[in-house]
């Protein structure tokens, strides 16, 4: 069976049991890992004053 099949059944479904086949797919269907940020080192005292004169303090 694939999932096209499933949709074209499901979008038929009455609205009880619609909520009802949510609650039973929530219980077998395991989500997905959130994947872990990578933490950025912090900049140093002299990146963020560079930074700062690059693009804040610009003259027009």
């Amino acid at each position: 069976m694939i999932a096209e099949n499933i949709y074209t059944i499901a979008i038929h479904l009455p609205e009880k049991e619609l909520e009802k086949l949510y609650i039973m797919l929530g219980k077998k269907v395991n989500q997905t890992p959130k994947k872990k940020k990578v933490k950025q080192s912090p900049i140093t005292r002299e990146d963020a004053i560079q930074y700062l004169l690059k693009n804040v303090f610009i003259k027009k």
